[in-house]
């Protein structure tokens, strides 16, 4: 699975991001037995699609909007996923209690739960409304002032880092003249008379340089979209609204719960608490930050995390979170695309371009729609290059999974880790660590013997 040499320098096509859609693109060419090569400058899925909520869901917020065919589409993709990938995703309930002054009062509440499991073609299971009475026995702490119950819906959660990777494993297993690159940095991309490509990179590990052919160049960099096209010098005006998420990851007793919460805020935002892989998460924030900021590797401020302590507090007041609830924390940016409003108020629909002859950039849309997205796009370049298209290759399952394919369920061997070392692209502690065995931390795993013999890995560390 794990094919790094590149012999044969000529493509179909060439992608510059390796994120969860540029890798759900290269799985659908590969399935296509279309020669792809997938390029990144970090790992892959190590950025904004490792940064989300962990979540596949249709975006009941998004109703409010009226974004009807948008969770309508997203509904879709996530009971898909649930069925197409069950070692890394599962439908879990979700509690969305109301108070006197919440957002969305109780009756809209019913409407709104309604509506999203009829958008779901009752392929969800169904809602459940509940009085406030049963809603502090169902969820033990809750804040009980001026709360007038709760609704439950369901949603899924997944393990956003192995769903993007295991995409790459299928591709590279389905068609072994494909490779996927991480850690290629694209620095130049020059265009012949004729219309072929010539894609310059660098190794952001060993400072070494190659390059690759190609007719076809897919730009799928998310937030980075903006940036990414001014460097490769192509005439473009920027799309991008960029929106910083931040999470925390709280010890797993630090609130008396076992299923997830919908926390409105008096702010008019939504904040997310889901237990999951031994421990809760809790986000996200939605801060505007500047387009020419360096969107890799982003930390919360100190700000964000206190905002999101707030929030919990105000929910389960006996519980008295703190900073010594946390176990670690992580941000990333959203790839929302502009249209003139606030980025809470912006449609995650998703829009492709074509700035020149067989170059397609995509942006915006949502982690659970990756898979459209990819079938989107692919539509439009095996048209351009008079090639079939079949749609329902990428709604097969997976024939290739993680070594870890149930990273919670699973006990990790030395094996195990010796086995992922030489299947899946891992060249840095991170890779390993943070989205092969996905964990946030060393201390999340639990397991002195894994951790030492992790530690003594001859892995470089880049943070």
């Amino acid at each position: 699975m794990a094919r790094e040499k590149l012999e044969d320098k000529h493509f179909d096509v060439i992608i510059i991001g390796g994120g969860i859609v540029g890798a759900g693109i290269f799985r659908d060419l590969c399935l296509h037995k279309k020669k792809t090569l997938l390029l990144d400058k970090n790992d892959f899925n190590s950025q904004t699609s490792s940064g989300s909520s962990k979540m596949l869901h249709g975006g009941i917020r998004y109703l409010e909007n009226l974004d009807f065919a948008l969770v309508f589409e997203a509904l879709l993709e996530k009971n898909k996923w649930l069925k197409l990938a069950p070692h890394i995703t599962k439908e879990i309930p979700f509690y969305l209690p109301v108070y006197q002054n919440s957002k969305w009062p109780l009756f809209f509440m019913r409407m709104g739960l309604f509506l999203y499991d009829l958008l779901s073609l009752f392929k969800n299971t169904s809602h459940k409304v509940f009085s406030a009475q049963k809603t502090q026995t169902l969820l033990p702490g809750i804040n009980s002032k001026g709360l007038k119950g709760s609704g439950l819906y369901y949603d899924g959660i997944v393990d956003d880092h192995k769903l993007g990777l295991e995409c790459v494993y299928d591709g590279l297993n389905h068609f072994d003249q494909s490779i996927a690159h991480n850690y290629k940095e694209v620095y130049k991309v020059s265009k012949t008379r004729e219309g072929k490509y010539t894609v310059f990179f660098q190794d952001t590990l060993t400072g070494k340089k190659d390059l690759a052919y190609t007719t076809n160049i897919v730009v799928a960099t998310g937030p980075f979209t903006d940036q990414m096209m001014h460097l490769i010098d192509v005439p473009w005006e920027n799309i991008i609204y960029p929106s910083k998420g931040s999470h925390l990851w709280l010890k797993k007793d630090a609130l008396p719960i076992s299923d997830a919460l919908v926390m409105q805020t008096a702010d008019k935002r939504v904040v997310f608490i889901i237990p999951q892989r031994e421990a809760i998460l809790v986000g996200t924030t939605e801060i505007p930050v500047p387009a020419q900021s360096d969107f890799n590797d982003l930390k919360p401020t100190p700000q964000e995390v206190s905002y999101l302590l707030e929030q919990v507090n105000i929910y389960f007041p006996e519980a008295k979170v703190s900073f010594d609830h946390i176990m670690s924390s992580f941000a990333a940016v959203r790839p929302l695309v502009k249209d003139g409003h606030s980025s809470s108020k912006i449609s995650r629909n998703h829009k492709i371009y074509n700035p020149q002859k067989k170059m397609w950039v995509i942006a915006g849309g949502k982690y659970t729609t990756f898979r459209k997205m990819a079938e989107d796009l692919n539509k439009k370049l095996f048209a351009k290059n008079d090639w079939s298209y079949d749609k329902k290759k990428s709604s097969l399952p997976f024939s290739q999974v993680s070594v870890i394919a149930h990273p919670f369920r699973q006990k990790i061997q030395p094996q195990d880790i010796d086995d992922i070392l030489q299947k899946e692209l891992v060249r840095t502690q991170e890779d390993l660590v943070l989205r092969r065995l996905s964990l946030q931390t060393l201390d999340h795993l639990n397991d002195p013997v894994i951790i030492d013999y992790i530690e003594k890995l001859p892995l470089q560390t880049i943070r």
